[in-house]
């Protein structure tokens, strides 16, 4: 299935969601919005790292992985960077 960025983040602005490098020894890191785990990844390198960044929903998560991850920082609206 193809990614709609800009989809994914309006229909998860209230998703609790986790952001994790695929570096040994980094925490994962907890958000409030899709919006916001996506423009922690772009101000914390995730455009040129293996990254990960998890919805939380009550039935089942979902995961976008580096490629997606990518998609979404570069559609981040500009009051989101």
């Amino acid at each position: 299935m193809a990614l709609d960025p800009l989809k994914a983040l309006s229909d998860y602005c209230e998703a609790d969601c986790t952001v994790q490098f695929w570096i040994a020894g980094a925490p994962a890191v907890e958000f409030k919005s899709l919006q916001a785990a996506v423009s922690y990844a772009k101000n914390n390198g995730g455009r040129w790292q293996e990254i990960e960044i998890t919805v939380h929903l009550p039935r089942e998560d979902i995961v976008y992985a580096t490629d997606k991850v990518h998609q979404l920082i570069d559609a981040l609206p500009l009051s989101g960077q």
